[in-house]
């Protein structure tokens, strides 16, 4: 292989990563869109908006969809021509793997809150205290995903972040669960309850995994 060739298949490998970096991180960033339609979706559910909660239901399918189709190029256009170590090929893949779950417990989620008409009573104070931490939740696991390919410090510190704020989401998810057993509230708010709470736990998952890594290559 001539000089030339040699740096230039350098180039064209960095610029693989580069782009195989990029379409990691849409799909990192499409998880906090869909949660934030949810959040829209929970509030015209909860204000009998139901063909609102529908159409935002229908919204975050189709993001989802997108992801899948970004997931997909990522194979056929970054996997394909092997410019991973086989190694960081499967940590990428893992990373992609995680990612995809968060996006698909959202999907779940919006999907069973609108599998019945419900209104205000099914969500207690706690619940938006819970939505409004799971909003903070998202934002640091775009950033910790963000930061690991530039800084594994601000990475680790905002994955231990969301863990605590994982935290006060299982709090305010067994105040909901009290008031659940003590019949204050009606049933149907446990099934929503807890594909939201979900959410979180699947983040965090996520970002332990980040911190793995993290420890792994620092």
């Amino acid at each position: 292989m001539m000089p030339g060739e040699f740096f230039g298949k350098i180039l064209m490998e960095k610029n693989i990563h580069k782009r195989g970096t990029q379409l990691f991180l849409k799909i990192v960033e499409l998880t906090e869109v869909c949660f934030e339609k949810y959040e829209d979706a929970v509030k015209a559910w909860r204000n009998g908006e139901y063909e609102k909660g529908l159409a935002l239901r229908d919204e975050i399918i189709k993001i989802e969809q997108e992801a899948d189709e970004i997931k997909d190029t990522f194979f056929e256009t970054i996997f394909t021509k092997k410019a991973y170590l086989p190694q960081i090929t499967e940590e990428r893949y893992q990373l992609m793997l995680n990612a995809d779950h968060v996006m698909d417990r959202i999907e779940r989620a919006v999907r069973t809150l609108c599998l019945k008409k419900i209104d205000s009573s099914y969500f207690p104070a706690e619940f938006d205290k819970l939505l409004d931490k799971t909003e903070d939740v998202m934002d640091l696991f775009v950033k910790a995903n963000e930061y690991f390919f530039d800084d594994y410090e601000k990475s680790a510190n905002a994955a231990q972040k969301l863990e605590k704020l994982r935290d006060e989401v299982r709090d305010l998810y067994y105040l909901i669960q009290e008031k659940l057993v003590n019949d204050e509230l009606p049933r149907g708010t446990e099934r929503v309850l807890n594909v939201t709470t979900r959410i979180s736990i699947t983040a965090e998952e996520a970002t332990d995994y980040l911190k793995v890594l993290i420890a792994k290559h620092s």
